[in-house]
């Protein structure tokens, strides 16, 4: 499987095949690097990013991420940790601190077994209609990358 940078439009399928979406674009997709994992022609994993501050850690370089998505064909085998470590390698090479990400209830288990902590209370996102939390990864190093976490679409 190949780790590489994709336009968009190549994510939307997966984002609305996994995530649910009615409308897999969001509003400040133009302005960010999407990293996907490939087999073949087909995006399979694919997680978008871009310097954002956190509302949770105010003051502090942060990198936001969005939209991660692993294809339920391809889920437990690490692809959530792999695009993860993406970003993370991102975070580091801008001198971010911090991660955070709008995160489905459904998938705030995974980023916690990472090293997230979830802040403030749940939440309806304006863009997707989902039920989000806010997770937070105060450490560029996410534990599931050397400790196996468990695996969620993100």
């Amino acid at each position: 499987m190949e780790l590489t940078s994709v336009a968009v439009p190549r994510t939307y399928r997966l984002r609305s095949e996994v995530l649910g979406w009615a409308s897999p674009a969001i509003r400040i997709d133009a302005e960010a690097e999407h990293s996907a994992l490939t087999d073949g022609e087909a995006v399979v994993a694919a997680v978008s990013h871009m310097s954002w501050p956190c509302p949770d850690e105010p003051g502090i370089p942060a990198r936001y991420f969005w939209a991660m998505a692993v294809d339920t064909a391809y889920q437990r085998r690490g692809l959530g940790r792999r695009l993860l470590a993406a970003v993370a390698d991102r975070a580091r090479a801008r001198d971010e601190q911090v991660m955070w990400a709008d995160a489905r209830e459904s998938a705030v288990a995974f980023y916690l077994a990472c090293g997230a902590r979830v802040a403030g209370e749940p939440y309806v996102d304006d863009g997707t209609g989902l039920l989000v939390r806010h997770v937070v990864f105060t450490e560029i190093s996410p534990a599931c990358l050397s400790a196996g976490g468990s695996e969620a679409t993100g």
